[in-house]
Formats: structure tokens, C-alpha cells, sequence
């Protein structure tokens, strides 16, 4: 009985852990929040900042920052603002 209860809160316990992981989707981050970030620092919403935005939105775990920031620091975004935008973004 002891092990049958044992059993039963270690899957409790697992199902609460992975759950909102599995739960969670590249899609739950928004792109949006990154281009509004941007905009409303003066920058011009063309294609390759849609593209560096979404790289971040559709990448999984701890890549989506780093390819948020570096993909619009490369087009020529400040440091600051990539930063700003991809943390804006939640990721």
C-alpha cells in the first residue's frame, strides 16, 4: 500500500513539473510584443526585423532569446533595443 501511495505522489509530483512544459508552445511567446518594442523606439518594422522576431518566437527553451538578439543586432538594432525588444517578448 505504502509503495502504491509512494507511486501516486511521485506522479502528482511529475505531472505537475512537465506539465506546463508540454503545456507550453513556441507560439505561446509573441513576436508582436518584440516589433512594438522596437517601433516605439523609432525603428522601422520592415522584413528582416519581422524575420529576427519570429526566429525568436518559433525557436524552443533557451535559443529563443539568443536568436531574437542576435538576429536584430545584426540588421543593425542597438544592443539595448535587441535586448529590450527580445525580453519585451518574454523569451
Amino acid at each position: 500500500m505504502k509503495l502504491k501511495r509512494a507511486v501516486g505522489a511521485l506522479t502528482v509530483a511529475f505531472a505537475a513539473i512537465a506539465l506546463p512544459l508540454v503545456v507550453a508552445s513556441p507560439a505561446s511567446a509573441d513576436q508582436g510584443d518584440c516589433q512594438f518594442y522596437l517601433i516605439d523606439r523609432g525603428y522601422k518594422v520592415g522584413p528582416k526585423v519581422v524575420s529576427a522576431c519570429k526566429e525568436g518566437a518559433e525557436a524552443w527553451g533557451p535559443t529563443r532569446w539568443p536568436l531574437c538578439y542576435y538576429g536584430l543586432v545584426n540588421i543593425g538594432v542597438r544592443q539595448e533595443d535587441a535586448a529590450g525588444a527580445c525580453t519585451a517578448a518574454g523569451w
